[in-house]
């Protein structure tokens, strides 16, 4: 009886210690995010203009220069583009942060984990998207696409962002420099988000290319939304590849800033 008694009390103790533990993690994240995120939303209101500038900038030429023919895979492209642009902006914020204001040395000194830091600074950037966000997905529900993929756009988004979060915390912690994070961010960018079949049909690329541009896991979001959306998708491709792509560049890309960025330097 008494063996049976310590045995859940042990057991009881370790559920709420875990739980405790979780707790606090969360917490540490939300206060990253409201000092990083809302207050400065609170005194820049103007900065959700701003992030949203360049995907809405990019939709407006394709459907001017496409005369709205290109209106759809515009969309696509600008829901993909803005969570690549969020998810990589983190890396350049982290540098600033961390060059400048050396706020990482103190977090470095606490008992905050580098993920529970890079999540916190994640979730700030997806709160300065947040409004272009709900605009892009309202649009692409106004054109036609059914309830039933919301779930699915829900797993783009959520993918997207923590792996290209993932790659920016990995990037910045290498990045001594703000300028040299700017420009590698900027390259990865274009690579990401305009190189690969993100603002068109991958149908209008060589075969061979089309081979080539599945190494872009953007091209595997841009898919998946324009599957959603009814678009034609090849033949050697389906929404399980998609799936599983994002699934495998989302866990290598935490594992990357988990076991090889740099968090203490030396």
């Amino acid at each position: 009886m008494i063996l049976d008694n310590a045995n859940r009390y042990f057991k009881n103790y370790i559920i709420s210690l875990n739980y405790n533990t979780y707790m606090l993690k969360v917490y540490q994240i939300l206060i990253i995010a409201y000092t990083t995120g809302i207050l400065w939303l609170r005194r820049n209101p103007l900065s959700l203009i701003f992030t949203a500038i360049t995907p809405f900038s990019l939709l407006f030429v394709l459907f001017i220069i496409s005369d709205g023919q290109y209106t759809q895979y515009a969309i696509s492209g600008s829901l993909v583009m803005a969570l690549v642009g969020y998810g990589l902006a983190l890396g350049q914020d982290i540098t600033y942060y961390k060059t400048e204001y050396k706020i990482q040395d103190m977090f470095v000194a606490s008992p905050i984990s580098p993920l529970t830091y890079m999540t916190g600074l994640a979730l700030s950037e997806i709160l300065f998207g947040f409004p272009a966000l709900v605009v892009l997905l309202f649009l692409i529900f106004y054109i036609g696409v059914s309830l039933l993929y919301i779930p699915l756009l829900i797993f783009i988004i959520l993918i997207v962002w923590i792996s290209t979060s993932s790659m920016g915390f990995f990037l910045s912690s290498h990045m001594l420099h703000m300028k040299n994070a700017t420009q590698i961010i900027s390259f990865v960018n274009v690579f990401l988000a305009i190189l690969p079949p993100v603002f068109y049909s991958i149908n209008k690329l060589p075969e061979v290319l089309q081979y080539v541009s599945y190494i872009a896991p953007t091209t595997h979001a841009s898919l998946m939304i324009q599957y959603a959306m009814g678009f034609h998708t090849p033949e050697n491709w389906s929404i399980l590849i998609g799936i599983s792509v994002q699934l495998v560049y989302a866990i290598g890309f935490i594992t990357l800033a988990k076991v090889h960025a740099l968090w203490r330097e030396t």
